[in-house]
């Protein structure tokens, strides 16, 4: 089978969770004998063409259709939305012949995989957003860089009559998260709920800071000590998301206010560099600065961000709004117990292991301090290990290959 994903951006110095499903999910179909090709935008990586993993990845420069359109601007929205036209995209995704469509972005691009596909050439878009449950305050700031200036592309739609409904008109939908899943199975007859995954191989052998009892085994792996660990003295605490008003990272730095003994360790690009602003002004503002620190963006599954897991002692995942929660499986995979909002797919995943995550309404500090505070009473009274063990077991049932076969089950079926 020939396959298609079609993604805004890929970049491997700088992604997301979303960069992750596609490319993890390209490796699987590869290695089960698939023929594979990315097709993206020049968004954060000028490389028009590569050959990564014996997986093909084509990259077209992206027209933003507003007006004016400064550089500042088209950096911003490079990052984060944008909604562009891709001259040249369609026709390559037409010359390579696949036999399926996978889009994995809406709006302007999606639309164009829709007129890309023959009579022949099964399309299928993933929702990644959790656009069923995106608050309206922050869906306005998403639109906020753009904000007052002229969208010209508009006249160009309606010239072009792009009015096709997206996800409906594609041959399948997939959903990473539940909530949407609910929304669109009865709309649509090929709907596909498919968590995010995890290669649990990688992180093999790997010890973290509450239970440092296990030999590292070969690979890429960050190099700690074997010996057991004595409770700490002050909970390290790690977040990793880009820095996002979605992840509400500001859940920590408050957190720091009420607990003098924690650090708060945030790693993941800046998708908007105002927030991450009002954290470093908001930390000073609480004299606790000296306990939170940025790591900036780290490649999945890197020594570096595997050593990021590996000196935590709780994985904090505060999101505003979460289709699933991608870092949630790493973590566990990482031997890390997990606190998490109690909100869309996050909260489900969160509560189908117990035994390894636990949970808070959404936005509310004082759920947040009880559920940081369970997981430190188990770290004190000596469960760490039984912890890690439980969180691996959990990110096991989530491995990429199981979840790629299930997907193209599911192309075969449309």
């Amino acid at each position: 089978m020939r396959i298609a994903h079609v993604i805004r951006r890929l970049s491997f110095d700088d992604w997301g969770g979303t960069e992750q499903v596609v490319w993890n999910l390209a490796k699987a179909q590869r290695s089960a004998g698939h023929a594979v090709r990315i097709f993206a935008t020049t968004a954060l990586c000028p490389t028009r063409s590569e050959t990564v993993d014996g997986i093909e990845i084509v990259r077209f420069k992206p027209i933003y259709p507003w007006w004016p359109m400064p550089k500042s601007l088209v950096a911003e929205l490079d990052r984060k939305g944008g909604n562009p036209f891709v001259p040249g995209l369609g026709k390559a995704i037409r010359d390579w012949k696949p036999d399926v469509i996978h889009c994995h972005a809406m709006a302007r691009i999606a639309e164009l995989c829709l007129r890309t596909a023959n009579q022949t050439t099964k399309t299928v878009v993933s929702l990644h957003g959790g656009g069923a449950n995106v608050p309206g305050e922050e869906a306005k700031s998403l639109k906020a860089p753009t904000r007052g200036r002229l969208p010209w592309g508009k006249m160009i739609d309606y010239a072009m009559g792009w009015t096709r409904r997206v996800p409906e008109d594609f041959g399948g939908i997939v959903c990473v998260g539940e909530d949407e899943y609910e929304k669109y199975k009865a709309r649509h007859p090929h709907v596909l709920f498919l968590p995010n995954g995890v290669d649990t191989r990688l992180y093999a052998g790997m010890t973290s800071g509450t239970c440092g009892t296990r030999e590292p085994e070969p690979g890429p792996t960050p190099s700690v000590s074997s010996a057991p660990l004595a409770p700490p003295k002050s909970l390290r605490i790690l977040c990793v998301a880009r820095i996002d008003r979605q992840k509400n990272q500001m859940m920590l730095v408050e957190w720091l206010r009420r607990h003098a003994e924690g650090t708060v360790r945030l790693v993941g690009p800046v998708t908007q560099p105002d927030y991450r602003a009002e954290l470093e002004a908001r930390a000073a503002e609480l004299g606790v600065a000296d306990r939170l620190s940025f790591a900036g963006a780290l490649k999945p599954a890197s020594r570096e961000l595997l050593d990021e897991f590996a000196k935590a002692d709780v994985f904090v995942l505060p999101s505003r709004h979460e289709p699933f929660g991608i870092v949630i499986l790493e973590a566990w995979a990482s031997g890390l117990p997990v606190v998490a909002s109690d909100i869309g797919g996050l909260g489900k995943l969160c509560a189908a292991h117990p035994e390894a995550a636990v949970t808070f309404p959404p936005g509310d500090a004082s759920g947040l301090d009880r559920a940081i505070a369970e997981l430190e009473r188990r770290i004190m009274s000596g469960e760490s290990v039984k912890m890690a063990e439980s969180a691996r077991f959990a990110a096991l049932k989530y491995d990429w290959h199981e979840l790629s076969a299930i997907l193209v089950d599911f192309y075969s079926a449309i």
